[in-house]
């Protein structure tokens, strides 16, 4: 019996090339594979990293933008905070000055209900005055229309007597020309002004007031007087008439700037309701003559001031 070779059978050398050949084409194919992965990782990490150099560029100029955008707020804030401070102290400063207004326009409404009251005093006693001399007038008419028989003598006497009331009224209206009371720097109504030492004296003999004469000469330092009042004379403009001094009275300083003779300077002292008063009668080169007016009251004490008090009128 004899054997016959199958049809599709080879021989073994033919099996074993097959197989190579398979196994270095999936070799190459698997290196492709792992070629084109590998070159896909690459640029994938590559493009990663470009990105995250941008990314860290972009944070970057982001950060540095929100860093100037703080500073800039800063900033901001800094001016508004200076800005509202300012306008505290402007505030202050305001309410300040509105209080001292409302205080001043107080006492200067008090000041000129009190002179109010002493022009109608003033107005009351003159009146009076002229009363009593037209009551007196009157009596002496109706004597004479009651006794016919004497009109002569009558006649005379109350011709005599129109000349005495004529005479004193003159002399009243002299009186009243020389001394009189009118509003001082302060808006309230002054005591009687003198304006020559004869006039001072009979200021003093009605005893309204204390007087304090005064040569005050310009100095370094102020000069002191009894009363508690010192002065230092700033400025004496002769071609003007017009002074300046620095008012000493209760530990204040007070200027009183351009001021004219015989114009009543007023101020307050420590529990006096009625003001003081200095008043200048002549003005020379760096020297004014005058007198210090202070109200009397029951507690006046005499300081422990020297008076340097000179004659008014004395010579320049």
């Amino acid at each position: 019996m004899s054997l016959t070779p199958l049809m599709d059978s080879g021989s073994p050398e033919d099996h074993s090339n097959t197989e190579k050949e398979q196994g270095v084409t999936k070799a190459n194919t698997n290196s492709r594979i792992f070629g084109v992965l590998l070159a896909l990782g690459l640029t994938i990490g590559v493009g990663e990293g470009i990105y995250a150099v941008v990314l860290s560029q972009r944070l970057e100029r982001v950060q540095s933008d929100i860093r100037a955008q703080q500073l800039q707020q800063d900033e901001i804030a800094q001016r508004l905070r200076d800005r509202l401070g300012a306008a505290e102290e402007q505030f202050a400063d305001l309410h300040g000055d509105l209080t001292s207004t409302k205080d001043h326009l107080g006492k200067t409404q008090i000041d000129l209900r009190k002179a109010r009251q002493m022009a109608d005093q003033l107005a009351k006693q003159q009146k009076e005055t002229a009363d009593n001399l037209s009551g007196q007038l009157g009596v002496l008419q109706e004597a004479q229309a009651s006794t016919i028989g004497t009109v002569g003598t009558l006649s005379t006497d109350v011709t005599g007597v129109k000349q005495e009331v004529s005479t004193t009224k003159q002399d009243l209206a002299s009186t009243r020309s020389e001394l009189q009371r009118v509003i001082g720097d302060l808006g309230v109504q002054s005591g009687l002004v003198a304006h020559n030492r004869d006039e001072l004296a009979e200021l003093k003999l009605r005893g309204e007031r204390d007087y304090y004469e005064f040569d005050l000469r310009k100095t370094k330092q102020p000069q002191k007087y009894i009363g508690g009042v010192a002065l230092q004379l700033k400025k004496a403009d002769t071609k003007r008439q017009k002074y300046t001094v620095d008012l000493i009275a209760d530990d204040r300083r007070i200027e009183k700037k351009d001021k004219n003779t015989n114009e009543p300077v007023q101020f307050y002292q420590q529990g006096q309701r009625v003001p003081a008063e200095i008043v200048v009668n002549q003005i020379y080169k760096d020297r004014v003559v005058g007198y210090i007016a202070v109200p009397k009251h029951k507690d006046a004490r005499v300081s422990g001031l020297q008076s340097t008090a000179q004659p008014v009128g004395s010579g320049s």
